[in-house]
């Protein structure tokens, strides 16, 4: 079932109803994230020219998003060849040997 939420919401001076599936408090979230972006771009653009700073805010926005995708990946990256030393370890019995002189010793 759909559940369609309607959320009237302030950024940078303006009165929006946003739509969507998630909740009401998580529309608020992201609409006072963007708001506190454009916000702090607007001091960098000298018109305050809403266009101009939703832009500058855009890209601020994006750059933060392209770069956790990359320490993302990166991480996947890590964990996936942490992974296949481990699976080579077991399959070259190194594991296991330890495994079982551990549980010899505490027998």
């Amino acid at each position: 079932m759909e559940n369609n939420t309607k959320v009237k919401v302030s950024i940078f001076g303006q009165t929006y109803t946003v739509s969507g599936d998630a909740g009401s408090e998580y529309i608020q979230k992201l609409a006072e994230f963007v708001d506190s972006r454009m916000e702090e771009m607007s001091v960098n653009v000298a018109s305050r020219n809403p266009s101009q700073v939703a832009i500058l805010a855009a890209l601020n926005i994006a750059d933060e998003f392209f770069q956790l995708k990359r320490i993302k990946l990166g991480s996947d990256r890590e964990m996936e060849e942490k992974t296949r030393a481990l699976i080579s370890m077991l399959d070259e019995g190194l594991i296991g040997d330890s495994f079982s002189r551990i549980d010899g010793i505490s027998e």
